[in-house]
């Protein structure tokens, strides 16, 4: 008889605990759809590669308005890639998502955009000293201003709170600086 009460407490128990989820939080199974879809945007945004800023030698004005339409140019294809990386890894699975998704991306657009027109303005800048040079970078330098302020589509999309809080959790999230 008392095995019997065991036996039935122990099953009792062990229902009780299966259906109450004892044994695990489930948290780390249930990081839900927001955490994967920022480890996404987060491993589409590392995937853009490294640029070197070059060095400027004020001696040669030619070298030197060069390697500075290759920086913007190199600024520009980043960007490219990363709007084509983004538009694969579509909306975030928030109430608002498409609207945020539409105004990162039009954001991305716009500066994209400008690092072009700055880039092809310095390319088609006669330089022939350093006084032109620096005419001509002024020129492009409300352009790289703009570009300079711009944080990235994360900023857009940390303005919604399930979002902010999944970049925090997303582990690949965590080796990339929010931009």
């Amino acid at each position: 008889m008392v095995r019997r009460l065991i036996a039935g407490a122990v099953l009792a128990g062990t229902a009780a605990c299966s259906v109450a989820g004892c044994g695990s939080d489930g948290k780390k199974d249930q990081a839900g759809p927001e955490v994967a879809w920022a480890g996404k945007v987060c491993t589409a945004m590392a995937r853009t590669s490294a640029l070197s800023v070059p060095k400027l030698n004020s001696a040669d004005v030619l070298t030197d308005k060069k390697s500075l339409t290759k920086l913007l140019d190199g600024i520009g294809k980043r960007m490219g890639t990363l709007e084509m990386n983004l538009q694969g890894v579509g909306a975030p699975p928030v109430p608002n998502g498409k609207q945020l998704f539409t105004t990162a991306m039009g954001n991305l657009t716009r500066t994209h955009s400008s690092v072009s027109t700055a880039s092809k303005r310095l390319d088609r800048a006669k330089v022939t000293d350093k006084k032109s040079l620096q005419t001509a970078v002024k020129q492009v330098g409300t352009v790289f201003a703009q570009y300079n302020t711009y944080q990235g589509p994360q900023q857009d999309f940390r303005k919604d709170p399930k979002l902010n809080a999944a970049f925090a959790k997303a582990p690949a999230c965590q080796t990339t600086k929010p931009g």
